[in-house]
């Protein structure tokens, strides 16, 4: 009986420390937040607005492109090798200048969405760790994380509050 009981209060003792440690964990989707962040504060159709017009005019110079094409390939035969060369270069140029555009926009559009994703971390990072105060989490995790019960989802609950900041 004494070695029951012995047996009981050592494991008592090595399993208390241990709940004592016990780490109130959460996680975070960050991609689906941003998402509804997005939605929240139209950031599509401000992106839209801004880069409408750039990719109208970048369109018009396929357009131009496939019909400077079609120009040499119908009129090949028929063109001097002094203007089918002239025709051959404009058209490179055309090419060239339109991947230029194409590229500046592309980079002038991460930038704005980068400093979309700049101001919603800034919010998130606020959010979470008043959240994780008032909610006594030890740990909130986001990017990384392979698997995690619902249990520790709290996507939904920062994703609404970080839209509730946000506004």
């Amino acid at each position: 009986m004494k070695k029951v009981i012995s047996t009981l209060l050592l494991m008592g003792i090595l399993v208390v420390p241990v709940s004592a440690f016990a780490l109130k964990v959460g996680y975070v989707n960050e991609n689906i937040s941003f998402n509804e962040y997005a939605k929240a504060k139209g950031v599509e159709k401000i992106m839209e607005e801004k880069f409408k017009g750039p990719k109208d005019d970048l369109d018009k110079e396929v357009v131009e492109i496939k019909a400077l094409e079609n120009e040499i390939k119908t009129n090949e035969l028929l063109m001097t090798e002094s203007k089918l060369k002239a025709s051959k270069e404009k058209l490179n140029k055309k090419i060239m200048e339109y991947r230029q555009r194409g590229m500046t926009l592309e980079n002038e559009f991460k930038e704005m969405l980068n400093v979309q994703r700049n101001d919603f971390r800034k919010i998130m990072v606020e959010v979470i760790k008043k959240y994780a105060a008032d909610k006594k989490y030890d740990l909130i995790l986001n990017d990384g994380v392979m698997f995690a019960k619902d249990t520790v989802n709290i996507t939904d609950e920062i994703s609404k509050l970080v839209i509730k900041k946000a506004k």
